[in-house]
């Protein structure tokens, strides 16, 4: 019996993930990953087959058929190549689902729509902001202040977080996407200047218990307030086109 070759070349591992955009191609229904595997220098992803060599799928096999070429490759993270081999899956994940799925991936990174992927600066700009956000939750920068003139104590953490991130890693949180940048610096700076202002008012009612206090109401603190939830909202609209799973990833407790 022929000995099966498993060895896939470094010129078809080299396609698969610059069509990938350095992301993982898993989407399914609304389940996009997108997940930056690849920074040109360590790869994080797997080359995970379509038609397997003689795993799943792999009764599909034909004479004719490079199971190691790029065609029957997909670029993916190591959950979702799990998933898609997990026997209870196989009837799901078809040869023809695959190949649907890394058609419509790839389409989204040659059209721009994925339009920062797969490079150094993409994967150190997610390093930055997802360290930060371990220990901010990002979802509660707008609920914290969004009902004013009630704000929440917590609301204050965003710059005793910032302040510690930038002081291990001076001298600030450094992107290198413009756009990306341009909205982190619009949000921080509309922060701080609100959190000064709030500062400065008297608290009306507060209790200590649940964190949530009452300011003195006018139109001045409440015209701030707008323009710091408008930073926030587009910045994780940013941060959602190009890093969803930091919006997904739990906030560091030092008490689990």
């Amino acid at each position: 019996m022929s000995k099966i070759n498993r060895s896939i070349s470094t010129k078809d591992t080299s396609i698969l993930i610059a069509n990938a955009g350095g992301r993982c191609s898993y989407n399914f229904n609304n389940d996009i990953c997108n997940k930056v595997l690849a920074d040109g220098r360590v790869n994080l992803g797997e080359r995970a087959h379509i038609i397997g060599v003689n795993g799943p799928r792999s009764e599909f096999k034909t004479n004719d058929l490079e199971l190691n070429g790029y065609e029957n490759l997909i670029w993916l993270c190591k959950d979702h190549h799990a998933i898609i081999d997990h026997p209870t899956n196989l009837n799901v994940f078809t040869v023809f689902e695959l190949h649907n799925m890394k058609s419509r991936h790839e389409q989204r990174v040659r059209t721009g729509r994925l339009p920062y992927f797969g490079t150094e600066t993409s994967v150190q700009d997610y390093a930055s902001l997802c360290t930060l956000f371990l220990f901010l939750d990002i979802h509660a920068l707008y609920g914290n202040v969004a009902s004013f003139p009630r704000i929440h104590i917590n609301f204050y953490d965003v710059e005793d977080m910032y302040e510690a991130y930038c002081m291990d890693n001076p001298p600030s949180l450094s992107l290198f996407e413009p756009l990306l940048r341009d909205r982190f610096d619009r949000f921080i700076n509309c922060y701080f200047d609100l959190a000064n202002h709030l500062r400065g008012l008297p608290n009306i009612k507060e209790d200590q218990f649940s964190g949530w206090m009452e300011k003195q109401f006018d139109q001045v603190s409440y015209q701030k307030v707008v323009i710091y939830l408008e930073s926030v909202e587009s910045l994780i609209s940013i941060i959602d086109q190009r890093f969803p799973q930091i919006l997904q990833q739990d906030v560091y407790n030092a008490f689990d």
